[in-house]
């Protein structure tokens, strides 16, 4: 049972592609499952045999739909507020801004400010070490000549979205 809840919050996620989204339909798909199995199992202890409360049974398919049906109306109130309309944000622009801003004070102090402030120059061998191997990543991630020869970006890519990488074959 515990391995749905992971599975509705990639479930969400997939359809939104918005993590707050996701999260917030999760929480809200575990509130409909745990209100829908208290009402079940309230109505089993006050004495109505509608539907047993067993994990094996109808009540718990019904537990399911419960929440399934708190998902649905979470999203129906993120799409009622405009949340879809809104831009994503977008993390590896965000990333690479991050590392141009360090890279542009470490050049402009010199690099041996750097060193100064932290205290020793393996601390400023250690982020030139860092600043470099990220610049290497995200050239492989948004340098199309270079994304086109790495086949763990192309496998990553067709992973997450499938649509793309068939418009892409054909």
């Amino acid at each position: 049972m515990w391995l749905i809840v992971p599975v509705i919050f990639l479930l969400s996620w997939r359809m939104t592609r918005r993590w707050g989204q996701a999260l917030n339909e999760t929480v809200a798909w575990i509130v409909g499952y745990l209100a829908t199995a208290g009402v079940l199992w309230l109505t089993d202890v006050g004495g109505l045999d509608l539907v047993e409360t067993r994990p094996n049974s109808p009540g718990a398919i019904l537990a399911i739909l419960g929440g399934f049906l708190g998902m649905l109306v979470s999203r129906w109130r993120w799409k009622r507020r405009g949340g879809h309309l809104e831009p994503r944000t977008d993390w590896r622009k965000a990333l690479i801004r991050g590392a141009a801003r360090v890279s542009a004070r470490r050049s402009a102090g010199g690099g041996t400010a750097a060193g100064s402030r932290t205290g020793s120059a393996v601390g400023s061998d250690v982020a030139a070490i860092a600043g470099r191997l990220l610049g290497r990543a995200a050239a492989n991630l948004f340098v199309p000549e270079m994304r086109r020869r790495n086949p763990w970006f192309r496998a990553m890519r067709a992973l997450i979205s499938p649509d793309e990488a068939r418009q892409r074959r054909q």
